[in-house]
């Protein structure tokens, strides 16, 4: 390997490490709300809920402790065979929230499309708040998203929450799987006017959507057969014509995902199953840069290894250039480290690891659905 292609490999790797650091700092944030009169739009905190007996009563909880004006708390159990009823029934005394008991899923639609649609349904407010059961919400959540959408001029807000990791493979997958899916679709981007409506999602813990644009397409049954029905309801209304934006969140929400390795594996294998097929070429592309930041260093120093063993008078250059680039990547993952999820800047060593792991799940996802096998999730298999 030439000193030349060593020196340009490093170098290239760390300005992607200085790329990515640069969009993480342009990621637009929530800010704190303004204050709202007493006339301000009815909101809707409308929660969908399939066996979240472990979750749901911190959820319900936030959303009732809302420390804006006016709003209602929509809550639609979805056939749940755990605790899901029973923890409901202890907010029973509190006028603000209604307890739906879902119906049978209809042929053709997707179990959350069909919860969303129902509480959309039944709700009263001039804005819907769909949150998902797994979040914990703050007291001003709703307020800080309406201000965020009257100050852009949104039509919908989605958000990105403060993710709880628990377990190690939470948090050694979680977060190169965050960053993957934030390459193929760039937050900071959401609002162009240049940006194309498959290049927007919605994260479906959060998001804060005008009745008025949600109507226009038909609700969730514009996205009724769709897995991912978050990134396709905001592809939906952008492409009719509204204004989608997102930010992030991580004093406003928080919520833990999953719990232990199998619900990670599960729940990405589900995720990537059905969002390689609506990003297309874009996840490959993201992929293979991604990669390229979490393997190009040890590649390098991998080279510069054998090339001492050999007696390359190239050896040490090359290792050197790996080392500077690793240090470069390693600076960046721990600052992410800190910065999003509260944890040890050292869980940056397993970067390439999580990142592995993350694509070996989704090549095992997407295999399922080919075959015909389809991914499961909450006691239902989704085909594809």
């Amino acid at each position: 390997m030439s000193l030349t292609l060593a020196a340009a490999a490093s170098a290239l790797l760390i300005a992607g490490y200085a790329r990515e650091w640069a969009r993480l700092r342009a990621r637009p944030r929530l800010a704190p709300p303004e204050p709202l009169p007493a006339a301000a739009p009815l909101v809707s905190v409308l929660i969908p809920a399939r066996n979240e007996e472990r979750s749901i009563g911190r959820c319900v909880a936030g959303a009732l402790a809302q420390r804006y004006p006016r709003f209602e708390v929509l809550v639609l159990d979805d056939a749940s065979t755990d605790g899901t009823a029973g923890v409901l029934a202890g907010f029973a005394g509190d006028a603000r929230l209604r307890v739906l008991r879902g119906r049978s899923l209809p042929q053709g639609w997707v179990g959350k499309s069909f919860a969303c649609q129902q509480l959309g349904a039944q709700a009263r407010g001039e804005w819907l708040l769909f949150l998902d059961a797994d979040t914990a919400p703050h007291p001003d959540l709703a307020a800080a998203l309406l201000t965020c959408a009257r100050r852009r001029d949104l039509d919908l807000v989605t958000l990105w929450p403060f993710l709880e990791l628990g377990t190690f493979w939470e948090r050694v997958m979680l977060p190169p799987f965050l960053a993957f899916i934030t390459t193929i679709y760039p937050i900071e981007r959401f609002e162009h006017p240049a940006t194309r409506p498959e290049e927007v999602l919605a994260n479906g813990q959060c998001i804060l959507v005008r009745r008025a644009a949600y109507e226009a397409i038909g609700g969730h049954g514009a996205v009724r057969d769709k897995v991912l029905e978050d990134v396709h309801l905001a592809q939906a209304i952008r492409a009719a014509g509204f204004r989608v934006g997102g930010a992030e969140g991580l004093e406003y929400l928080s919520t833990r995902m999953y719990h232990n390795g199998r619900e990670v594996a599960e729940g990405l294998a589900k995720h990537a199953a059905a969002g390689a097929r609506n990003s297309g070429a874009r996840s490959w592309q993201a992929a293979v840069w991604q990669l390229a930041l979490a393997w190009g260093p040890l590649t390098l120093i991998w080279i510069g290894a054998a090339l001492l063993a050999s007696g390359s008078g190239e050896a040490a250059f090359v290792m050197a250039a790996g080392v500077l680039a690793w240090a470069a990547g390693l600076w960046l993952w721990g600052a992410m480290y800190r910065r999003q999820y509260r944890l040890n800047p050292l869980y940056a060593l397993l970067w390439p690891l999580g990142l592995l792991a993350y694509l070996v799940v989704a090549l095992c996802g997407m295999w399922r659905v080919r075959s015909g096998r389809g991914v499961s999730w909450k006691g239902r298999t989704y085909a594809g």
